[in-house]
């Protein structure tokens, strides 16, 4: 059996194991109530819905966005619980490239979430429609960033977990670090005027103000308000740059020290 052969054999196998695992369905229902919630308290709380269908598509994009945040569960255990569990003795013993493991194990993982995102951006469409009787194309721009993004996330999680030494502390320090280290850092480069576009939480926010920027979304719900700085549009290219990077520096770091962790 050649290598391609047994990377589609464990990609089949993981993507199996995801789908039969409640966590999926769990970040389905919270991606539903998440635009349930967009839907019924935005007309509710307001006065009706926004005139603006783009203000709205950035409001819905919370839950593709939401959707991304599965990939830390769905990740956080890829390999940090194989060594955790002792498994690795097993599936890293046979001959099988930890690689190709590796690889496989993120490409299943990355199609889970997909999943999820393609659902989210399904609901996106159809509610916009039914409302507005039109889709603006930038649910597209969002949609492909989203993606991005997704996959960004997988990486960094999938080298917390080749580092960490048991799942949940991998899941946990992801999420510390992309929802709280992140978006500290951003808020304090945001208000000092220094560039963030290489910060992941602000790599995120692309998928909403890729709508208009934060002046439409905001001005749309009633006003920036009072804020003690000037809020700066993210550039898509450079967040769409920073991305890329984490998700090729996180993965191929990741197969380095999978490579090279010593099973004991």
């Amino acid at each position: 059996m050649s290598e391609f052969e047994k990377l589609r054999v464990v990609i089949g196998y993981e993507f199996l194991k995801h789908i039969r695992r409640k966590r999926l369905y769990i970040i389905l229902a919270l991606t539903l109530i998440a635009e349930l919630a967009v839907l019924i308290l935005v007309p509710v709380l307001g006065d009706g819905f926004p005139n603006s269908v783009m203000v709205m598509a950035a409001l819905l994009s919370v839950g593709p966005a939401l959707a991304t945040i599965g990939a830390i569960f769905f990740a956080g255990d890829a390999i940090a619980g194989e060594f955790e569990s002792k498994t690795g003795f097993i599936l890293f013993t046979n001959p099988v490239k930890r690689t190709t493991l590796v690889i496989g194990k993120y490409l299943a993982c990355y199609a889970a979430v997909a999943l999820l995102v393609v659902l989210g951006y399904v609901i996106v469409t159809i509610s916009l429609l039914a409302i507005y009787g039109t889709v603006p194309i930038e649910t597209l721009s969002s949609f492909g960033l989203c993606l991005l993004y997704a996959g960004a996330v997988l990486s960094v999680t999938f080298f917390f977990s080749a580092i960490m030494k048991g799942s949940m502390s991998a899941t946990v320090i992801t999420l510390v670090f992309i929802m709280v280290i992140s978006s500290i850092i951003d808020t304090v480069l945001m208000m000092t005027g220094q560039p963030n576009w290489f910060m992941l939480s602000t790599n995120g926010d692309t998928i909403s103000t890729i709508y208009g920027g934060y002046e439409a979304f905001m001005g749309g719900m009633g006003g920036m308000g009072d804020v003690p700085f000037e809020f700066e549009n993210p550039s898509v290219s450079l967040s769409a740059l920073s991305m890329s990077l984490y998700l090729a520096v996180g993965f191929v770091a990741s197969l380095f020290i999978s490579n090279r962790r010593q099973l004991a």
